[in-house]
């Protein structure tokens, strides 16, 4: 048993600045959450889907030197756009961000409408329920990186792998993005992936969204008690100071 769970830490891995007490966050419209409750299934999205159309490349300075470094032969005569793309076609990925605390624009965007909420757990949690998605490929967790991509880059690793997806635009900042990023191998095809966890030990607390009425904050915790989710349902701390400034 030991020898098989030292095995399965190689494949699941974390960036060694994430502690694994540390709380992540995903913000989902209602349809996602009760999805998640009904499967207990993690949905990771296909890279090529990501309308960010920088997800996935190398800084501008990286390409070059890639392709001054790589002779043509041993990347079979492929731009580095098809590189590129190659490595997204293998990548799944799930989105979260760093800490419990409200952030406005992640409620706006993925939250998409006053009838959302936020998931919290744990990178344990997180890293606990990959051991099981072993046999679909490498999984990392990673704390984004936020470079311009056409600028100067601070040091790091900077190639054509999992770490890749470690790297995001400036522009995103506000995100505080940590992600879960699965790597099949080269040649696999483009595919979302649902993949196993279980709801009740991998939710730490469900956070109703500031807009929400009382009629939804009731929903979403009957929600919870149908799918026997044991864990606090929570008003955001955002939901007093709205109602103040509404009288």
């Amino acid at each position: 048993m030991n020898k098989l769970r030292d095995m399965k830490k190689k494949i699941v891995s974390s960036d060694p600045d994430l502690d694994q007490k540390q709380i992540i966050s995903r913000y989902l419209d209602l349809p996602k959450f009760v999805d998640l409750l009904r499967t207990n299934e993690l949905h990771l999205e296909s890279a090529v889907s990501f309308d960010d159309h920088i997800e996935g490349t190398l800084p501008e300075t990286v390409r070059q030197s890639f392709l001054e470094n790589i002779p043509e032969k041993e990347r079979n005569n492929k731009t580095i756009e098809e590189l590129e793309y190659e490595n997204k076609l293998r990548t799944n990925i799930s989105c979260w961000t760093l800490g419990p605390e409200d952030n406005m624009a992640l409620w706006k965007i993925y939250g998409g409408s006053s009838q959302s909420v936020a998931i919290s757990t744990t990178i344990k949690n997180m890293i606990t329920s990959a051991f099981n998605w072993c046999d679909e490929g490498k999984i990392i967790l990673k704390k984004i990186r936020y470079i311009n991509h056409a600028g100067k880059l601070p040091d790091g690793v900077y190639t054509l792998d999992q770490h890749t997806f470690g790297l995001k635009h400036e522009a995103y900042s506000f995100e505080k993005e940590v992600r879960v990023v699965l790597t099949r191998p080269f040649g696999s095809p483009q595919k979302a992936l649902r993949l196993p966890i279980e709801v009740n030990t991998y939710i730490t607390k469900i956070t109703v969204s500031p807009e929400a009425g009382d009629w939804f904050f009731d929903i979403v915790d009957y929600l919870a008690k149908k799918y026997h989710v044991n864990v606090p349902v929570e008003r955001s701390e955002l939901t007093i100071l709205i109602n103040k400034a509404k009288k």
